[in-house]
């Protein structure tokens, strides 16, 4: 089912002033945050949005209490956190997860051609310190950001220095008994009349992971990691401002932990050593934003960006014996993605309607530069990995040297209010892909994928009591195949996996419904949905120049073979009495897939049953908290294929639930001090969560201090 020409017909028709809004009363809950993501047209109240939103403004306690970025989200409500090793970490949305949902900092796309199908360690490559907000679209925003967006989109807000005054340094720490880390950074920032400057760096330091009820360290999990970020922006006048970003964020020795065990240690994996060395995150951008406020042109913001992203692997294979092989491959695999983007907001009047028009459009470019090298340790002789084309052999990583990537789109979103308590919005997207890469003349030569697509999107949001909104909305999203899909080779279970041109994009319509509610001191949000997703790209037997088989193995490849479909169930709540502020979510989720030949199971992965629940007592004061903190998760026994065949997964049972506690201090001393201190999982209980490669730390301490003062 298409609804793009319609969406794109409404789009046209139906329109919003922007000085007319649903009246809502003002709240101190969180549930009330303004967001920019949901609409690329500026800051709008996220009750106003038909998508499901989650924001989170990170706190110096939630900081310090973990160690990669992706721990800040693991309250949010509809989000679940996976981590394959402690220096990673992934995050699901509506039960999807790696390239099925898109990662952004500062409105511009982490995601790549490379990115795979599964969990990923790309959201621990930025650092922590620097967010000043994260905000989650859950559910489909293909059409504003979009391939990748099928899930939803996570957009990382940075900031290299909260400034406090004209000029001002903050000196910040945090330690942990958990893995016997810290994390320390110093920032600083001066504020001018027209110019502002901040720059800011960080130091980590985590050594392995203790586990609960006795397990001990988790051996290895240990890595280090620095970041180094600055800002510079310029007021011209009132209208025209100008932004220069520069991030740096870099660790090191990052062991992937779920190859080195079977499940939970002693019990070996399948590799003696994995380590990423380096993983790497470089972003610089400049950004012109222009506000005439005029109804023609109400905002103009046009960014210009280069990412690179440095990923390298050294790999020691075990024999059947259980001894480390006497080789180790090494590869590298550099992506460099300049891009630009336009995006501008209008308001026009048709029928008598005043129109709030997004408009815009982006183009980015992906070029690997990849090398590999094999290494015979006893003697250290090397042998560089390349591969044979037509003109020669090139050097090659986990990707062919040379694959490039280019993605191209425009987009526009209107919204009106049909009535005084009715609000609609719609929008489109037109996307075009294009991949190619020499994958070597043995695996077929010259790889060329093109696809496109049309995506729609269309919402509504009905205010019946001043406190009350009711969202619906229907969204397409969609899924272009990447070059991981297109250019895979290599030994997989079963067979030889071998790149198939032909994959076209995966595409899904999602439906949902939310009810929200929200005064000066209760707040809730109930979201249902449905999602189905067909042309779902899975690794199946295939043919390979019209042979099933290539040089006696059996002949695997990413083709559109399956149709998913995901129901679920979010839920948040707040409430503030007095001095005490209690938080609650739930988040339930159901998956199932469909193979061509009508096989069905669980889609792999799903989360379980599970959310989290806080009260916290803040001083009439509000100089000294105290909190207590609840999260916990059922049992997951739905497992799939795949499911069945990860060693990070339990067999035959699946995940056992949990159920863990925590307690939280914290002061403001005097004007520049704060303090924040915890004990996490005070029962000690060994557990993880579902999907993830390591298990989450016993009971321990944490620390963390932050001070701010003027220069």
């Amino acid at each position: 089912m298409k609804i793009t020409a319609t969406v794109l017909a409404v789009s046209t028709t139906f329109n919003l002033a922007q000085q007319d809004s649903i009246p809502v009363r003002d709240s101190i809950v969180l549930l009330e945050e303004l967001v920019v993501s949901g609409t690329r047209s500026g800051e709008a109240p996220r009750l106003e949005q038909p998508m499901a939103l989650s924001i989170a403004v990170p706190s110096l306690r939630e900081r310090a209490a973990g160690t990669v970025a992706a721990n800040l989200l693991r309250d949010l409500a509809g989000v679940q956190v996976q981590q394959t090793s402690a220096g990673q970490g992934a995050v699901i949305l509506r039960g999807l997860i790696g390239n099925q949902v898109l990662l952004l900092v500062d409105g511009i796309p982490m995601n790549n051609g490379t990115y795979r199908d599964g969990p990923g360690q790309y959201l621990a490559t930025i650092d922590p310190e620097a967010i000043e907000r994260i905000e989650v679209i859950r559910g489909p925003a293909s059409v504003l950001y979009g391939s990748d967006a099928q899930g939803g989109a996570v957009n990382i807000i940075t900031r290299p220095h909260p400034y406090s005054g004209a000029r001002s340094i903050r000196l910040s720490g945090s330690a942990s008994s958990a893995d016997r880390g810290y994390r320390a950074r110093v920032s600083a920032g001066v504020i001018g009349s027209r110019l502002s400057v901040a720059v800011g760096g960080t130091l980590i330091s985590a050594g392995d992971l203790r586990a609960g009820e006795g397990l001990g360290a988790q051996v290895p999990t240990r890595f280090d990691a620095e970041g180094l970020d600055a800002e510079v922006t310029y007021h011209l006048d009132g209208h025209h401002v100008l932004e220069g970003v520069v991030q740096h964020f870099a660790m090191h020795d990052v062991p992937r932990y779920d190859r080195y065990v079977d499940f939970r240690a002693p019990a070996l994996g399948r590799d003696a050593e994995h380590l990423f060395e380096p993983q790497i995150r470089q972003l610089a951008y400049a950004r012109y934003t222009f506000a005439p406020r005029r109804p023609a042109l109400t905002r103009l913001e046009a960014t210009v960006s280069l990412t690179a992203q440095r990923e390298g692997r050294s790999q020691i294979k075990l024999t059947d014996s259980g001894t480390p092989e006497d080789l180790r491959t090494g590869w590298r695999d550099d992506v460099y993605t300049p891009g630009v983007s336009l995006v501008g907001s209008s308001l026009v009047t048709l029928g008598g309607r005043t129109v709030m028009l997004t408009w815009g459009g982006d183009f980015y470019h992906d070029r690997l530069n990849t090398r590999g090298h094999t290494e015979v340790i006893s003697t250290g002789t090397q042998v560089a990995l390349t591969r044979t084309t037509e003109t020669g052999t090139i050097p090659t990583g986990n990707f062919p040297d040379g694959a490039n990537a280019d993605r191209i789109g425009v987009f526009i979103s209107a919204e009106t209010l049909l009535m005084p308590w009715l609000r609609l919005s719609a929008g489109g997207r037109w996307s075009r892909f294009h991949n190619e890469a020499h994958v070597g003349t043995e695996f077929g030569g010259l790889v060329k994928n093109r696809s496109s697509d049309l995506t729609g999107q269309f919402g509504l949001v009905a205010a019946p009591a001043p406190s009350w909104r009711i969202a619906a909305r229907l969204a397409e999203g969609f899924r272009a195949p990447n070059l991981y899909d297109l250019t895979r080779t290599g030994p997989v279970p079963g067979g030889i996996a071998l790149p198939n041109p032909d994959a076209t994009p995966e595409r899904s319509l999602s439906g949902e419904l939310g009810v929200r509610y929200a005064t000066a001191t209760t707040a809730v949000d109930v979201t249902a949905y449905y999602t189905r997703i067909t042309d779902f790209i899975d690794r199946v037997p295939g043919q390979f120049h019209n042979d099933t088989l290539f040089n006696g193995e059996r002949v695997f490849q990413g083709r559109n073979v399956g149709t998913a479909r995901v129901r679920g169930l979010e839920a948040e709540a707040a409430k503030v009495v007095g001095p005490l502020r209690m938080r609650a979510t739930v988040l339930y989720t159901h998956g199932e897939q469909q193979s061509t030949a009508g096989v069905e199971e669980p889609m792999s992965k799903i989360p379980p049953l599970g959310g989290n629940a806080s009260i916290r007592w803040t001083a009439p004061r509000r100089s000294v908290w105290i909190e207590y903190l609840l999260r916990w998760a059922a049992r997951q026994d739905r497992l799939g294929t795949r499911d069945v065949r990860d060693p990070r997964i339990p067999r035959p049972d699946g995940t056992p639930g949990y159920a863990v506690h925590g307690l939280r201090v914290g002061a403001r001393v005097g004007p520049e001090v704060d303090v924040s201190a915890g004990i996490e999982n005070l029962t000690d209980e060994l557990y993880r969560d579902h999907a993830s490669g390591v298990d989450n730390p016993g009971r321990y301490v944490w620390v963390g201090v932050s001070w701010v003062g003027a220069l």
